[in-house]
């Protein structure tokens, strides 16, 4: 060192500096510390350097003949020794000996102070101590999180729906879900709908038994706000940590947010290897405080069943912010309304997106684009368990992990999550009301009875819980009671999808009693209904409806036919985006009144139209369709082999229809008979609008079939079961009604 010149010493000193640095960064990163540590090391260097420069001088006058680099120019200045030379104290003390043990001290000085810092945090000990380890909270303690207080409401509910999405990520705090919430106050007899003040918060959490509460304050200071948060002792009172940062906009918000939930993290005892690796929240969610008070309140109409049209325009407001807002995208996909075409846009922009999330974000964005757009379902199911493994509690993705099985039919499986999601305290009535219609498909029906009542009485303006209710009584065969059930959902508000909803119900209902006409009138009701909601094809839920009915119960394929024609020449078949076009229906349909030619045009149609990756896991349509052409031609046992080859995924009624009408038509009557009670005896969900066009008819088959084989006890059953739904039948259908009445009054006589 002594025979360099200044510059080249600092040049060596930048180099050192930055390779220390990079030591320290790999060691704060790898053993959890503080982010202090770095800058802290920053200052030791810095003050190093005025202490190496002295050095360099006074060692380089100090030598014989040895230059220094002038203050300017680029020439050499030599330094008689006569010249200024230090005092022999100065000499001593700036040596590069003590200069490189000065180094080496202020490093394990930095050592020294961090290994203190991360001890006394983590025993517990004096005012750096964490929460968890001064044993003041047990680490994921449930936490209640109140409402901040704010002048403006609607960025107060956008920060509370921020600070709960950055502290979902964190290991150590574990807030109280809102649907906990709700119910306890339901049980306090307040209002679920008024904001959560800290002092409710409070009482909330010592009812419950919950651990403390997180409380914050945004307060107006001149053009900015200041936001202030604090953990309090439920029991106690006792504020625990609290931490204040500022804004000094309304855009800014969001990130001091951020910071504000990193500081509390910190406070309770979150490692600083996690604290880094979860991404700003700006970045995971949005960076525009005014979508995120979109989303926020578009997410709680859904979770508490409330206006779904309300609902999906603030979500939409909220892309239209944010067109990168990934997770609004998500919630679109599975809300929105207008045609399946428009709920792909949005799931594909969501999936495209997914880098912006965070990891629990980033699978569940994955998982849900998976089940719903390529119908992968074991890459679904394997991105919700690793997100199960991650969170054991994580009720999102123990609920959509159960809808993944029921997709697949295997309901008790379905069950088992939804009961999880529940227990998992979930913010909404999505899981109890799953967890209802999975007894339901089990035949678990009083169980789905006490479900649904809870459900109800906690979420009543939920509309599939609603739905659900009636299907109970449609599978007990309780129509009557069904109807009553229906009612509900004039509650439900004015959207125009809740008497959509229950219009087609009751008229679902009246076409199994035979009561056509009615039935007619409530589908053409729901139609009005369906297109007043903004969704596509307004008319063929309804002319389908009136196809099968004509075709199962009528027994009048020309007439069928002319309902199918209505369908392709209606606007269905030119919307803009073709996988809002009523393909598979249509080629379902088509297959049972059309020639093959129709039929195979039209399904040239739909592979030229639709991209393939919008056509996966369509073997069951492709097998049904071919199966109702064959048996069409007369040969039922290729068909019957065709729809054994099914794999039929969720849906349990297709087990047995048309299986059984084709064992019939085939002559193979222990097996028709076989297939439609499997069918009358079923459960489902969907049971009634299967019945609409098959009960009827199937009950009076069978009655027949049992009848020509001489089992008049059972042909008995049949024949009052049918004559007693259909008692009330329109005028068309009285015939058959009233011949299986006289052939159920001789077989009484017959029987004495």
């Amino acid at each position: 060192m002594k025979s360099r010149s200044l510059w080249q010493i600092l040049a060596f000193y930048a180099a050192a500096s930055w390779l220390v640095l990079q030591v320290v960064d790999v060691v704060k990163d790898n053993l959890g510390l503080p982010d202090w540590v770095f800058p802290f090391a920053m200052l030791l260097l810095l003050i190093g350097l005025p202490i190496i420069v002295a050095t360099a001088v006074v060692q380089a006058r100090h030598t014989p003949g040895a230059t220094v680099a002038a203050a300017s120019g680029g020439e050499k200045a030599s330094a008689p020794a006569s010249a200024g030379e230090p005092g022999q104290a100065t000499r001593r003390l700036l040596t590069w000996r003590n200069a490189l043990l000065g180094g080496a001290a202020a490093f394990v000085l930095l050592a020294a102070v961090t290994t203190g810092f991360m001890f006394m945090r983590n025993r517990g000990i004096g005012p750096v101590g964490s929460l968890v380890a001064k044993g003041m909270l047990a680490s994921q303690a449930p936490i209640v999180l109140a409402e901040f207080d704010s002048p403006d409401p609607s960025i107060g509910s956008a920060a509370t729906e921020a600070l709960r999405i950055d502290l979902s990520q964190s290991k150590v705090v574990s807030l109280v879900d809102p649907a906990s919430v709700t119910d306890a106050l339901v049980r306090m007899q307040r209002d679920p709908a008024v904001p959560l003040t800290a002092e409710t918060a409070r009482e909330v959490a010592i009812r419950e038994g919950y651990a403390a509460v997180i409380a914050g304050q945004i307060t107006a200071v001149g053009s900015g706000y200041q936001l202030t948060s604090r953990i309090v002792d439920a029991a106690s009172g006792q504020t625990l940590a609290s931490d204040r940062q500022s804004a000094a906009n309304a855009d800014e918000i969001i990130p001091a947010i951020d910071r504000l939930s990193a500081r509390m993290r910190e406070r309770v005892g979150e490692s600083y290897s996690d604290l880094r690796a979860d991404e700003p929240l700006a970045k995971v969610t949005t960076g525009s405080l005014e979508a995120l008070k979109k989303y926020s309140q578009g997410v709680e109409l859904f979770e508490v069943g409330g206006d779904e049209a309300v609902g999906n325009s603030l979500l939409e407001e909220a892309v239209r912010l944010d067109p990168g807002f990934a997770m609004a995208w998500r919630k679109l996909g599975l809300t929105r309304t207008g045609g399946w075409g428009r709920r792909v846009e949005a799931f594909e922009k969501a999936y495209e997106l997914r880098d912006r999330l965070t990891e629990r974000e980033r699978l569940l964005t994955e998982a849900t684009y998976y089940a719903q757009v390529t119908l992968d379902y074991q890459a679904a199911i394997t991105a919700y368990e690793r997100l199960i493994e991650l969170d054991p509690n994580d009720d999102w993705a123990l609920n959509n992990l159960g809808a993944t099985y029921a997709d697949l039919g295997e309901w008790a499986q379905a069950e088992r999550y939804f009961e999880a999601a529940s227990a998992a305290d979930s913010g909404g009535a999505l899981p109890f009301r799953n967890t209802a219609a999975a007894e339901i498909n089990q035949g678990k029906l009083d169980e789905a009875e006490v479900t649904l009542a809870w459900t109800l009485e906690h979420f009543p303006g939920d509309r599939t819980a609603a739905g659900f209710a009636v299907a109970l009584e449609t599978n007990r065969g309780d129509y009557q009671a069904a109807k009553v059930a229906a009612e509900h959902f004039d509650d439900l508000g004015s959207d125009p999808a809740v008497m959509m909803d229950k219009t087609s119900w009751l008229a679902s209902i009246a076409a199994t009693q035979g009561e056509l006409a009615e039935a007619e009138r409530l589908m053409m009701e729901s139609a009005r209904h369906h297109e007043a909601s903004g969704r596509a094809n307004p008319m063929m839920d309804m002319t389908q409806g009136l196809f099968w009915i004509d075709l199962g119960v009528r027994e009048d394929r020309a007439r069928a036919r002319d309902r199918l024609e209505k369908i392709l020449e209606a606007d269905g078949f030119t919307e803009e985006t073709p996988l809002d076009r009523p393909y598979l229906r249509a080629i379902g349909m088509l297959s049972n009144v059309g020639s093959r030619t129709e039929v195979e045009s039209l399904k040239e149609e739909f592979e030229s139209e639709v991209p393939d990756e919008y056509r996966q896991d369509l073997e069951d349509n492709y097998l049904s369709w071919d199966a109702n052409l064959l048996a069409r031609d007369g040969d039922y046992e290729a068909a019957i082999d065709l729809l054994r080859q099914r794999e039929l995924r969720g849906c349990e009624l297709c087990k047995y229809m048309p299986l059984a009408e084709y064992f019939d038509e085939a002559g193979m009557a222990d097996s028709a008979i076989a297939y439609y009670e499997g069918y009358v005896n079923a459960f489902t969900t969907q049971r009634i609008f299967w019945d609409a066009n098959n009960l009827g008819p199937t009950l009076e088959r069978l009655g027949e079939l049992y009848d020509g084989r001489g089992d008049l006890e059972n042909a008995a059953v049949y024949y009052a079961r049918f004559v007693e739904l259909w008692a009330d039948a329109d005028p068309e259908l009285q015939p058959r009604v009233e011949a299986a009445r006289a052939r159920l009054e001789e077989i009484i006589r017959e029987r004495g």
